[in-house]
């Protein structure tokens, strides 16, 4: 059975798609041990699954083989998510050769790719055995190299040319650190060799952990040996498994349903922590929990209340349009002119006044500064409207196809889905950027599920393009 360690503010909801899955968990949080009705095993994990720095994101790590059928069962489960796969394993080990060299960087090829190696001693030609320190994962990085290659294990992994010991952030006991540090010096005294103890090791007992150090030794020394008798650049050893899921606000809403099966969960929840809000999000589930209104469904009106009077306080917010690629596009903020609740949902209309000139994507139209852009906001429509006006004249409307928007105090975030709908005043109405979704598809950035959602939203504005466009010599009723 294939072991999984789940951590961050989804962990609840992951754990019970992958309990239900069939896969075990061990070094579960005390909270969400209670959850799930589960006692703690404290084996070693196969695959770690958590989010990352950017919560929006979702990282899978572990063996390749048993961490590819977490990730495929999350992708199954979540569906609306951006994907970002690493052709390379990280801490996979190569032997490689330099291809080219600039001062003390190398290019290496190391069979079918190449990577980047800092600082670089070797000259053109020369062979040298590397590991996979940054794989990458979006269209935008590169792969990087290092001579300090990680022979990984269960519990420890072994490191080249870097001798000294670390431990994984989760091992803070003191004595703990002090058992662990004996059996690596007892172990790798004078042999170059640095150690890294995994969060597992904490659980495990000496001998395990000795034992472990044993086989990888004998493991590096096999693989300096196959290296020296290597003539052409080709792979040592396999490393980890590693992707990122990115969570658009229709897989955080599948989120909050399977959280719900096992514990009190507002409406947004997910969506709400990723954006800073977690004392809300606890505090209103913690009255939840001593009412006798459910486990949190159609709590969405109360939630949206509360944040709208937020705005309309604040007076304005910023845009952040998250693309495909993996970048964040921190759009000009604008004012706030109304927001209200409506159908659980909220809505409102920002103000941008535009700073700089050039042109109107799409609409072919200059742009100037002092231009208005009102921008309606529907957490319920899978659009953000932009609507272009100069001096009470209409240039233009740009409707943005996109995962609903999320929408807390002083920000509001979405998740582009390229393709976009332009209507002009001439009352001509055209589709942009159809190629570039089709392509992000064909190589797997954007799930099917995505895909068909986008087709769907471009339909449904095709079918009623002035119902999308906002003229603000009217009210919000539009």
């Amino acid at each position: 059975m294939v072991s999984v360690r789940v951590r961050g503010i989804y962990a609840t909801a992951i754990s019970k798609i992958l309990l239900e899955s069939g896969f075990k968990l061990v070094e579960a949080s005390e909270k969400v041990r209670e959850r799930l009705g589960i006692d703690l095993d404290a084996a070693p994990c196969d695959v770690t699954v958590k989010d990352c720095e950017n919560v929006d994101e979702l990282l899978v790590v572990g063996f390749p083989g048993e961490a590819g059928l977490v990730y495929k069962v999350l992708l199954d489960s979540l569906k609306y998510v951006f994907r970002w796969e690493s052709p390379v394993e990280l801490h996979a080990i190569y032997v490689g050769r330099v291809t080219s060299k600039q001062g003390e960087l190398c290019v290496v090829d190391i069979g079918g790719t190449h990577g980047s190696l800092y600082p670089c001693k070797e000259e053109v030609g020369s062979k040298v055995v590397v590991g996979v320190k940054k794989p990458p994962l979006k269209p935008q990085e590169r792969l990087t190299l290092t001579r300090n290659f990680r022979i990984v294990g269960k519990y420890i992994a072994l490191v080249h040319g870097e001798p000294r010991i670390s431990f994984s952030e989760h091992i803070r006991d003191s004595s703990v650190r002090a058992r662990l540090s004996v059996i690596a010096a007892s172990k790798l005294a004078g042999s170059g060799l640095g150690i890294h103890f995994r969060s597992s090791s904490k659980y495990a007992d000496s001998r395990s952990i000795a034992s472990e150090v044993d086989v990888l030794l004998e493991e590096y020394r096999n693989l300096l040996k196959r290296a020296e008798e290597a003539r052409e650049p080709a792979k040592l050893r396999d490393g980890e498994f590693i992707a990122i899921l990115g969570l658009t606000s229709l897989a955080k809403q599948l989120l909050d349903g399977y959280r719900r099966q096992v514990t009190y969960t507002i409406d947004m929840h997910h969506s709400l922590k990723s954006m800073g809000l977690s004392d809300l999000v606890d505090f209103a589930e913690h009255l939840l929990m001593h009412s006798s209104g459910g486990r949190g469904e159609g709590t969405g009106a109360g939630v949206a209340t509360y944040i709208v009077k937020s705005l309309l306080e604040t007076g304005t917010v910023e845009f952040l349009h998250v693309r495909p690629t993996g970048e964040v596009i921190r759009l000009q903020p604008g004012r706030v002119v109304n927001a209200r609740v409506e159908s659980n949902k909220l809505v409102m209309v920002v103000e941008r006044t535009i700073k700089s000139g050039g042109t109107y994507d799409g609409l072919n139209v200059e742009r100037r500064p002092g231009d208005v852009d009102y921008v309606v906001v529907d957490t319920g429509k899978p659009v953000l409207s932009h609507n272009y006006h100069r001096a009470g004249s209409w240039l233009g409307s740009y409707i943005n196809i996109n995962t609903p928007p999320e929408v807390a105090p002083g920000v509001v975030k979405y998740h582009d889905l390229l393709i976009d709908v332009v209507i002009h005043p001439s009352g001509e109405t055209r589709l942009v950027d159809v190629e570039e979704l089709e392509r992000l598809r064909e190589q797997g950035a954007v799930t099917d599920a995505l895909y068909l959602y986008a087709k769907r939203a471009v339909e449904d504005v095709l079918a009623n393009p002035y119902g999308y466009v906002y003229n603000p010599s009217r009210n919000l009723e539009k």
